[in-house]
This record gives structure tokens, sequence and C-alpha cells, in this order.
């Protein structure tokens, strides 16, 4: 990381989406069934059979911009891919990941669940993408996030 950081392009992230469902994904909840074993920093819990193409949505689909790193220095050497489809969790396994901690058994400090860094300036980045949106009998089969996102409904007072 220390190399990496200083130049353009020196960093990929991956990301891929987790969204709660009926049923979890399979390499997930291999993981999954260790968080109480790993609560703070410093503890380990072995994993002996974990596929990384598992946790990776079925799909090839996917956006990329070029970013910065998520944790302090927030440097701007990094190239993200962003999967366009999700990997499921259950409410349970969510649960459980937001048990986990920060710090170490003797000073722990706060849980893991809303730990992400403020937002940084967009400084006009491009999203690039190999989704071809022109093909419309494709496009239909996609999913929307128009479908699939809910908001609570909200009264607004009377002025």
């Amino acid at each position: 990381m220390s190399e990496a950081r200083l130049g353009s392009n020196g960093i990929v992230g991956l990301a891929v989406m987790v969204q709660v469902g009926e049923e979890g994904n399979e390499e997930l909840r291999i993981l999954s069934s260790g968080f109480n074993k790993v609560v703070y920093r410093g503890m380990k819990w072995p994993v002996k059979h974990l596929s990384l193409a598992g946790l990776l949505p079925d799909t090839h689909h996917y956006m990329t911009y070029d970013g910065s790193t998520t944790h302090p220095g927030c440097w701007e050497t990094s190239t993200w891919l962003v999967m366009n489809k999700p990997i499921y969790i259950t409410k349970q396994e969510l649960y459980a990941l937001r048990q986990l901690m920060q710090g170490d058994q003797a000073l722990p400090k706060a849980r893991m669940a809303n730990n992400f860094r403020p937002v940084k300036a967009l400084h006009h980045r491009t999203v690039r993408t190999n989704i071809d949106f022109t093909n419309a009998h494709r496009a239909k089969a996609c999913p929307s996030m128009h479908r699939e996102m809910y908001y609570a409904a909200q009264e607004w007072p009377k002025l």
C-alpha cells in the first residue's frame, strides 16, 4: 500500500453490494459463522474452504471510476469496480456482523456498524460501465433499483 498509494491507478477496489434476503450467500455464510469468534481486533478463526469467486454476484457487468481509498489518507489513487448486482445476507447474519467491535478486547471501541467515512467531493469523476443499455430485450430482464427500493411514507406538516 505504501508504494501503490503514490502512483495514479495504484490501487484497485472491488465493491460488492450486499442486500438483505431470505437466503444468504453460501460463501458469506462461511464467514458469518465465525463472526462470534472474532468480535474484537486480534481474535482469529481459521477459514478452511472459501471461494472468493463465490463472494461475487452472478454478473459480468460493473461500473468503474477513479476514486480514493476509504480509510484515512483517502488517497486519490484507486480505481473502483462496482458490481451491478448484489449478493445476499440474511437478517441474522447482518445482526451478527453489526456486533463486531472496533478495537481489541482490552480496549473496545464502537461497534463496526455505520463506520463509514464522510462522502468526499466528486472532482468531476467519470463513471464508466460495460453494461449495454441499448439492447432493449436485455434491459427488460435487468433488475431496476427503482423497483427494489422502498421509502417509508412521511407526512409533512401543513404550512
